[in-house]
């Protein structure tokens, strides 16, 4: 196989779960090349959804997936997110309330 630059590849318009995504690792410091599949990637990205006075959309999805460590951890007014036993929002900077969620039939 010839050395081929990624910038000479062929762009892809199109993605599947099991598909290779290149990395550069550490670019600052100590630059590693790598691989990760589109779906660990996306699983490791970090989204907010912060709201103003309403909402204007026909679905919410929360993105992130994290439990706080108490009320008062970092985190800006408005952020909402979950883990398995709780709905976490955070109503003023660094002042986070949870729902308990349960299940249902």
């Amino acid at each position: 196989m010839t050395a081929t630059k990624v910038t000479a590849l062929t762009a892809a318009t199109t993605m599947a779960a099991n598909d290779i995504v290149y990395i550069v690792a550490d670019p600052g410091g100590s630059p590693a090349s790598k691989k990760i599949t589109v779906s660990n990637f996306y699983a490791n990205v970090v989204v907010q959804a912060r709201f103003a006075n309403t909402l204007t959309a026909n679905t919410l999805v929360f993105g992130k997936r994290s439990t706080p460590t108490s009320n008062s951890d970092t985190a800006a007014n408005g952020s909402m997110w979950f883990d398995t036993n709780y709905i976490y929002c955070a109503t003023a900077n660094n002042s986070i309330k949870r729902v308990l969620l349960s299940t249902f039939t």
